[in-house]
């Protein structure tokens, strides 16, 4: 394996020493710039919905865990006919 001496940086410069700094970059400087699809900003949609449901299943734990908990009978029959009648 050989290796090189370390060289100058001036040496390996781009420039010539004829070209300023202002020659080298150009007037108009573009901007960056970020676009975001709409199906990120779906899947960002869903964490948000996401964080909300994390924070109702906590309450609810909680919930069962200390007794307070009521179940809805009525409520739940509606919702299993509901999702059978589909």
């Amino acid at each position: 394996m050989k290796i090189n001496p370390y060289t100058n940086v001036q040496s390996t410069s781009l420039r010539t020493k004829s070209q300023t700094i202002d020659e080298l970059v150009p007037s108009k400087i573009k901007k960056d710039q970020i676009e975001i699809s709409t199906k990120a900003l779906d899947l960002q949609l869903e964490k948000q919905a996401d964080a909300t449901r994390a924070a109702r299943v906590e309450e609810l734990k909680k919930q069962v865990e200390s007794g307070e908990y009521q179940v809805n009978a009525k409520k739940t029959a509606e919702r299993f006919y509901d999702y059978w009648k589909q």
